[in-house]
């Protein structure tokens, strides 16, 4: 948990909290190694940066794997000061990827694969009963809001 900060232009600054929401956070705690977010921190909540404020106007879908993906106002075009400065609170613990989806055509769909720590391989899982609720958890423990649907096969 702490104060975001960006590196931009051989540059450290902060970004503005102006459009920030937990999709935004949800990405940003995801390009840092852990699951999700748990809260979105406005208004200096971790305390006033220092340098430019290098963001405004963030918006993720929070299925991007990177913040440079999401739309924003534009790099160093903002009029926010250090008091508006955005912070994040992720997960505990980095994440360990349990589960995973691969051969999706985007990161937010695909085969659901389990890691088994004793043999250090990832399996996929037996589709016998799998059902919307089995996608949901699936789906938040990758940090994604919610499931569609699912599919066996």
């Amino acid at each position: 948990a702490g104060r975001l900060v960006a590196y931009y232009n051989n540059t450290w600054g902060t970004i503005c909290d102006e459009g920030w929401d937990i999709r935004d956070a949800h990405v940003v705690c995801r390009m840092l190694g852990f699951h999700h977010a748990v809260d979105a921190k406005s208004a200096a909540f971790f305390g006033e940066g220092a340098g430019p404020v290098w963001l405004s106007n963030l918006q993720c879908s929070g299925n991007e794997s990177d913040i440079s993906e999401c739309s924003h106002s534009g790099w160093g075009l903002q009029n926010c000061g250090h008091n508006r400065d955005v912070g994040v609170m992720c997960t505990e613990y980095p994440q360990t990827q349990y589960v995973r989806l691969v051969d999706g055509q985007h990161p937010a769909e695909g085969r659901v694969e389990m890691y088994n720590p004793n043999t250090g391989s990832y399996g996929t899982i037996y589709a016998s009963g799998w059902d919307l609720n089995d996608a949901q958890v699936v789906c938040r423990m990758l940090g994604y809001p919610y499931a569609i649907y699912p599919r066996t096969g």
